[in-house]
């Protein structure tokens, strides 16, 4: 069984150092009024994650703490301690280990739930209410995961609302970045090939400037004038006039044949000059398409390419967008089919359960004296409507919850809030509370002085109802009425003195008939009346 075994307070408030240990079944913890019964109860919400308050803090102390201890099935044990410095820090340790309050909270979920005087009006909630009956039906598994499909489909329908949007509003734009795309398609630019292109043209344009030198060096070179028919005429005259200078004939030879190749030379530039004047033409027309994308583009060619990768990058936007649209869009029927199925299991479990809910708190309320209380819960439309697939929805589901009662015969029930008093409604909540703990939620329910103004036979019956209850859980109830006390597996008395003028709070087990005896006997106002009659509250001596 889950259970909460112990629980140690040292400088927590009025509490120097005290331990109480628990057991499975009733537990009662009486005492004075002002003694520092809810402070062991402040003291076990802070085990459990509760907010930290540095006020708690044990005035003259550096820190206080808290350690509870919680049983798991098969013997196995969790130690959660929570430390609070009077500067307002907290920590907390699971197992010893520094841990997150996320991660109390988590290690320690479904252990205990608490009902006071303090947190009744909350019953008044209509979101509260919803807890309560989606507890009592077992449909909290189910209501996250509608909640979560909800939020899924949500997110997705405003996701596409968004894009449609985004696309819609982008169109014009979106034209325009188009046929500037097209003007870059057109040239393809870079800045390599913009270099490029500017240093063939400086090249050609240099060759072409020399076109005139080497036109009269191949003049000079070639004809009947020529310097190639000059030598040629020499070598002539040397060979037939002056046979014998060999020496001579062969270096003229040489110049006539390095003549011709230079003059080789000079024909093969000429010739590539021929289609300098087309070449330059055709670089001069691309220059021309990159000065027009320049012009447009911030006036260089780095702005140029820039721009052309924003437009790329922009149209891309718009890609995805259009991709992302169209997958949304396919999945939002899925989505929708998972929404609105969950949400019909979910209404389905509500009120199957609202209909025991309402007769079993009945039940409950008139044993605790309003013999003519009616309870109803009764179905509303969402608070926060959204259309999903044709069905009114919102984040809880297809309906809200609402709470109708009378305490009264002849008067017809209205809401909650509008018709219960002030003691009603204490009562009303410790009905649903009993309730709800024979549905099987919370393994320990801790009840705050929720009896107050509670007597006669209806103290007695709700003794009965606690009892009923701690047979399949565990009970801590702090209470002012013996019937209650009389009933308890285990009771604690809390006592209240004072040391060197602070008080100091006490908890002692009262483990034998006499200890009880006169614990009950105090709580029914003292006397031998009291006295006799809480023997008769405790029964025959075993």
């Amino acid at each position: 069984m889950l259970m909460l075994r112990s629980i140690t307070l040292k400088n927590l408030a009025t509490i120097s150092d005290t331990s109480l240990q628990f057991e499975s079944g009733l537990n009662v913890i009486t005492g004075e009024t002002g003694s520092g019964k809810s402070i062991l109860v402040d003291g076990l919400m802070l085990a459990t994650g509760a907010r930290a308050d540095k006020t708690l803090v044990r005035p003259g102390s550096r820190t206080a703490s808290v350690e509870a201890v919680f049983q798991l099935p098969e013997s196995d044990e969790i130690f959660v301690r929570r430390e609070i410095s009077a500067q307002g820090r907290s920590r907390v340790f699971i197992d010893d280990a520094l841990s997150t309050l996320e991660e109390a909270r988590e290690a320690v979920q479904g252990f205990v739930t608490l009902h006071s005087q303090r947190t009744t009006p909350v019953l008044l909630k209509p979101s509260r209410q919803m807890d309560i009956l989606d507890s009592f039906a077992g449909a909290m598994p189910l209501r996250k995961k509608f909640q979560q499909s909800f939020a899924e489909w949500k997110t997705a329908t405003a996701r596409c609302a968004e894009l449609r949007e985004f696309l819609g509003e982008s169109g014009a734009s979106r034209e325009l970045l188009l046929h500037e795309m097209s003007l870059f398609d057109q040239v393809d630019p870079s800045i390599e090939d913009y270099d490029f292109l500017v240093d063939q043209r400086l090249r050609i344009k240099k060759v072409m400037e020399q076109s005139a030198l080497f036109q009269e060096t191949l003049g000079a070179f070639q004809g009947d004038d020529g310097v190639s028919a000059i030598l040629s005429g020499v070598l002539r005259r040397i060979q037939r006039e002056a046979p014998e200078r060999e020496e001579l004939a062969e270096l003229v030879s040489q110049a006539s044949i390095s003549l011709e190749e230079a003059s080789s030379l000079v024909l093969a530039e000429i010739s590539d000059m021929e289609d300098g004047p087309d070449r330059i033409s055709g670089i001069d027309s691309r220059l021309d398409e990159y000065s027009k994308l320049i012009s447009r583009c911030g006036g260089t060619v780095r702005s140029m390419i820039e721009h052309r990768e924003s437009l790329l990058s922009r149209l891309q936007e718009y890609r995805l967008a259009e991709e992302e649209l169209k997958t949304v869009e396919n999945a939002l029927p899925e989505l929708t089919e998972k929404v609105t199925e969950t949400a019909g299991q979910l209404t389905a479990k509500r009120k199957t359960a609202g209909k025991k809910l309402s007769e079993q708190s009945v039940t409950e309320m008139k044993d605790l004296n309003m013999p003519f209380a009616q309870f109803s819960v009764q179905f509303n439309p969402p608070v926060s409507p959204t259309i999903v697939g044709g069905r009114t929805l919102d984040s809880r589901g297809a309906e809200s919850v609402l709470f109708m009662f009378t305490a009264n015969k002849g008067i017809p029930q209205d809401s909650l809030e509008a018709v219960a008093s002030g003691g009603e409604l204490s009562r009303v909540a410790l009905a649903l509370a009993l309730v709800i703990a024979d549905s099987g939620s919370a393994s320990t329910l801790i009840f705050d002085e929720i009896d107050a103004g509670t007597g006669g036979e209806t103290a007695h019956n709700l003794a009965e109802s606690l009892l009923r209850a701690a047979s399949s859980r565990q009970i801590i109830v702090i209470s002012h009425l013996a019937q209650i006390a009389s009933r308890a597996h285990r009771h604690l008395a809390v006592t209240k003195t004072y040391s060197d003028g602070m008080p100091v709070t006490t908890v002692t087990e009262l483990d034998s008939r006499p200890e009880q005896l006169k614990e009950l006997a105090r709580l029914l106002g003292g006397g031998a009346g009291a006295e006799d009659h809480a023997s008769t509250l405790l029964g025959a001596e075993q």
